[in-house]
C-alpha cells in the first residue's frame, strides 16, 4: 500500500472543501453563463478552480477569468491545437505565464487518439512547453491520450529539471500508473472512474496513488460522471454536460474506491492544491 498519511490540519481547516484542477471554462458551451456556473460549483463547496488554457486565446480569457473569480489558469496548447503554433507562440506564451495568476504551464502534451495534430508536430510542441515550465520555473499540466510510452520517455528524460508535473485526466492502465508514480507525479481523477462503461477498470487501482500525489477533477464540460447513471433524478442535460458543481461526484467515488472518507479527500486534495500550484489560501 502507497497511501500517505498527510499532515492536512497543518494548513488549516479546509474539510469539504474541493478543488477542481481542470475546467475549460472558455468552452462555448459555457459562454455567458460563467458567474452561474461558477455560484451553482460554489454552494457545492467547489471552492477553488483551475482555469486551464488550451491555445493562446483561451489562455488569454483563462487568466482574465481567473482574476475576475479569485482562481487561478493555467496557460498553454492542448496537443489538438498543437499545429497552431508558430514562430511567436513561445514568447507569447511567456508573456502570459509572468502573470500573477498563471500557476502552471499547459494544457500540453500528446494526444495520439485522434491525431488533430500530427504526432510529429504534438511532440515539437510538447517539448517547447517543458522548456517553458523550466524557464520561468512552473509546474506541467499535462494531457496524455493513446501516447503513454512516448509520453513517459519524456517526462523521464526532464523529470529532474521541471518544478512539478501533474498527468491530469488519467484513464490508463495500472502499469502506466505505477510508471507514471515512479518519476514522482500528480495524478488528476475524473468523472471517468464514475463510467461503468469505460472507467470501470480504474476502481481496482487508484488506491495505489499516495495521498500527497493525488488530484480530483470535472474537465468539464466533458466527462460528465452521470454518463452511466440510471437512478431518477438524472437527466440527460447532466449526462453529457459536465459542470463543476459535479466534482462532488467525482470525490464520492474516489473516495469510495479508496477506501476513504469524503472529508478526506477533499482535505488531501485541497492540501495539493496548495502545494503543487504554490498558492495561498
Amino acid at each position: 500500500m502507497l497511501l500517505i498519511e498527510l499532515n492536512v490540519m497543518s494548513a488549516g481547516k479546509v474539510s469539504n472543501k474541493l478543488v477542481d484542477i481542470c475546467v475549460n471554462l472558455t468552452d462555448n458551451v459555457f459562454s455567458g453563463k460563467e458567474d452561474s456556473i461558477i455560484n451553482e460549483a460554489k454552494k457545492n463547496n467547489v471552492s477553488k478552480m483551475v482555469l486551464v488554457g488550451n491555445d493562446l486565446n483561451s489562455s488569454k480569457e483563462v487568466i482574465d477569468l481567473a482574476e475576475k473569480f479569485n482562481f487561478i489558469a493555467t496557460a498553454g496548447y492542448h496537443p489538438h491545437n498543437a499545429k497552431d503554433w508558430n514562430s511567436k507562440s513561445y514568447t507569447e506564451l511567456l508573456s502570459l505565464l509572468k502573470k500573477d495568476n498563471a500557476k502552471a504551464v499547459g494544457e500540453c502534451g500528446l494526444d495520439f487518439n485522434r491525431n488533430f495534430s500530427t504526432p510529429e508536430v504534438q511532440h515539437k510542441v510538447f517539448m517547447e512547453h517543458i522548456s517553458l515550465a523550466k524557464e520561468i520555473d512552473l509546474p506541467l499540466f499535462v494531457h496524455e491520450r493513446d501516447a503513454f510510452h512516448q509520453m513517459h520517455k519524456i517526462l523521464k528524460d526532464n523529470i529532474e529539471d521541471c518544478k512539478n508535473i501533474v498527468v491530469h485526466c488519467f484513464t490508463g492502465t495500472k502499469n502506466a500508473l505505477i510508471d507514471y508514480l515512479d518519476l514522482g507525479v500528480y495524478i488528476g481523477l475524473t468523472g471517468w472512474i464514475c463510467d461503468d462503461r469505460r472507467g470501470k477498470h480504474l476502481r481496482d487501482f487508484i488506491n495505489i496513488i499516495p495521498d500527497d500525489k493525488l488530484f480530483i477533477e470535472t474537465d468539464s464540460p466533458y466527462l460528465s460522471p452521470y454518463i452511466s447513471r440510471k437512478e431518477p433524478g438524472v437527466t440527460s442535460a447532466m449526462k453529457h454536460l459536465n459542470k463543476p458543481e459535479y466534482l462532488v461526484e467525482v470525490a464520492k467515488e474516489v473516495a469510495k474506491y479508496r477506501n476513504q472518507s469524503y472529508d478526506y479527500i477533499c482535505e488531501i486534495t485541497y492540501q495539493n492544491y496548495l502545494n503543487f500550484f504554490e498558492v495561498n489560501e
